[in-house]
């Protein structure tokens, strides 16, 4: 099948239609979450703590008195936010190392390469571990923690395909006419090896989201009082038992917004990477 006809029979999609509707929908609450809560979400009354979903508290309240619902809300805002950055700075570093050692080849590649491999060879999550233990906790650091973790898989992938492209015709007969190295990278290079980079940063920004829920759960991410979906199960693990709403909601939230981004992703790879390139 060619790719205009997946991408007619992509618009067709009903689940494509869905997640992008969905992902659509995280943003515009991440901007407006001043305006779509109903209360503040670091500002709790203990009088009105652990109360179960009501017309007053829609999702009900945690063990602080806060308002689960708005804290759901504002936990949109942190957690696209700090994922969108961390993809972005994986996305750079891996682009600029993958195209430079595709198309540099020889040393350069070599030398990229095994870096790469001996990063590659621990599990991102174990880097991160290391790096935060390193650095100290914290958001910013564990962002940097991730980016230095993650963008390892990116650089991998931006390498393989490059090395097709650039034995592309166009991009040899670039090469016949003296034009500069920079010059070809930018001009034809990224532009084919942008779609494989779409692929790659949908598919990676849901696995960000559920790593860095997973580290803000083990109390090296955000900081209380901010809302933070990883964060809020956290807090409601001593009152599961009792409250289960309090993991409940948070966790379906996670479990939307990433289900959303991974069959984004996947619907991507089957028109623009019919090899299934694996992260």
């Amino acid at each position: 099948m060619s790719r205009v006809k997946k991408v007619k029979k992509l618009s067709k999609d009903k689940g494509l239609t869905a997640s992008l509707i969905i992902i659509a929908g995280l943003f515009l609450i991440a901007i407006f979450a001043p305006w779509l809560a109903p209360h503040d979400p670091n500002v709790g009354i203990l009088s009105n703590r652990l109360l179960p979903p009501s017309s007053e508290h829609w999702l009900g309240t945690d063990h602080m008195g806060r308002d689960l619902f708005s804290r759901i809300i504002y936990g949109t805002r942190t957690t696209m936010v700090v994922a969108l950055i961390i993809t972005a700075g994986c996305f750079m570093i891996g682009t600029i190392v993958g195209v430079t050692a595709g198309y540099a080849g020889g040393w350069v590649d070599s030398l990229l390469m095994r870096i790469v491999d001996l990063l590659f060879a621990f599990p991102s999550r174990i880097l991160a571990l290391v790096v935060v233990g390193i650095i100290g906790p914290g958001l910013v650091n564990l962002g940097i923690a991730m980016i230095l973790s993650w963008w390892v898989s990116f650089a991998r992938v931006i390498r393989g395909v490059t090395l097709t492209v650039k034995e592309n015709e166009y991009v040899l007969a670039a090469k016949l006419y003296g034009q500069p190295k920079w010059k070809i990278i930018r001009k034809h290079i990224l532009p084919n090896v942008m779609p494989q980079l779409l692929v790659i940063v949908a598919l990676n920004i849901s696995w960000i989201m559920v790593a860095l829920a997973g580290f803000s759960l083990l109390g090296l991410g955000v900081e209380a009082p901010q809302a933070e979906w990883g964060m809020m199960i956290s807090e409601a693990r001593p009152y599961m038992r009792d409250n289960g709403y309090l993991l409940l909601f948070p966790g379906l939230a996670i479990m939307i917004v990433v289900s959303a981004f991974t069959i984004l992703g996947e619907k991507l790879r089957d028109v623009y990477d019919p090899s299934h390139l694996k992260v």
